[in-house]
């Protein structure tokens, strides 16, 4: 009896280590998506890159906002894809199926947009791919500059662009401050421990504070610091459950980016 018993284990096993696919949809499908905290940061996300070129653009040439359902489909997602890579909820093969979506959404974009719009809006899927290749070993600073670099610049400027069908050097150089605010809050996504977490964090939080500081002084620029300067105490003093990481500090970045922007006009 324990001798049949034992060999049928024995098989169970050896099937569940030659199937490790297998073993992985089951993981995936015992996976909770957040499903609260991922609409929360979509929707903060798609706040940050669409505010303030439409407002940008509305009080330059004093012009009817086009809407474009496209373009907000997409950035709606690839908001997701950014959500659900950095969130970690899901092994790493599944992040090559997420950032997959986007880039095959491109296809429709073709058809309504310049050549030069779908190769900008290419370049942060391609940014999400390049980090989840471990090889490459993206998961630090130089990745996190990376992904900053391009989620400041794509969306916005594909944004303005679609509204003014050109763009302006101020519109540009104002985007600084949102590059900052990316390498700032998302710190602690490509560098979640130790030292250099510490160093990191301090680093760009002073470069954004500093930022923040040159606005005028008013209610809205100290409410400003203090959500840059309780960030990076809760970024060097408290370790957040992974789940929530995503959605808390993509929120903070979009209460400290709005008050930027928003004195800037």
């Amino acid at each position: 009896m324990n001798t049949s018993s034992n060999s049928k284990d024995s098989r169970i096993q050896r099937r569940e280590s030659s199937s490790p696919l297998a073993s992985r949809l089951f993981n995936f499908s015992q996976a909770k998506i957040p499903w609260l905290s991922m609409l929360i940061s979509v929707i903060a996300q798609n706040i940050v890159w669409w505010v303030y070129p439409l407002i940008y653009s509305n009080r330059l040439v004093s012009g009817q906002i086009q809407h474009n359902p496209l373009l907000l489909t997409y950035s709606i997602i690839l908001s997701l894809a950014i959500f659900l890579t950095f969130n970690r909820n899901f092994a790493q093969w599944f992040n090559y199926i997420v950032i997959l979506v986007p880039l095959l959404f491109l296809y429709f974009l073709y058809k309504h947009f310049t050549g030069q719009q779908v190769m900008l809006l290419t370049l942060l899927p391609l940014a999400l791919l390049l980090i989840n290749i471990p090889g490459l070993n993206l998961k630090n600073v130089l990745g996190l500059i990376l992904y900053s670099g391009i989620a400041a610049l794509v969306m916005p400027v594909v944004i303005f662009y679609q509204q003014n069908t050109f763009l302006t050097q101020p519109f540009l150089l104002s985007l600084f401050p949102l590059f900052f605010s990316y390498l700032f809050f998302m710190s602690n996504l490509f560098v979640p421990e130790g030292r250099n977490k510490r160093l990191t964090s301090l680093v760009f939080g002073i470069i954004l504070l500093i930022n923040v500081l040159a606005l005028d002084w008013n209610f809205w620029m100290l409410l400003g610091v203090l959500i840059i300067v309780f960030t990076w105490l809760v970024l060097i003093n408290l370790n957040l459950k992974q789940r929530y990481q995503m959605t808390f500090f993509t929120v903070l970045q979009t209460l400290t980016i709005m008050i930027i922007f928003l004195q800037q006009l």
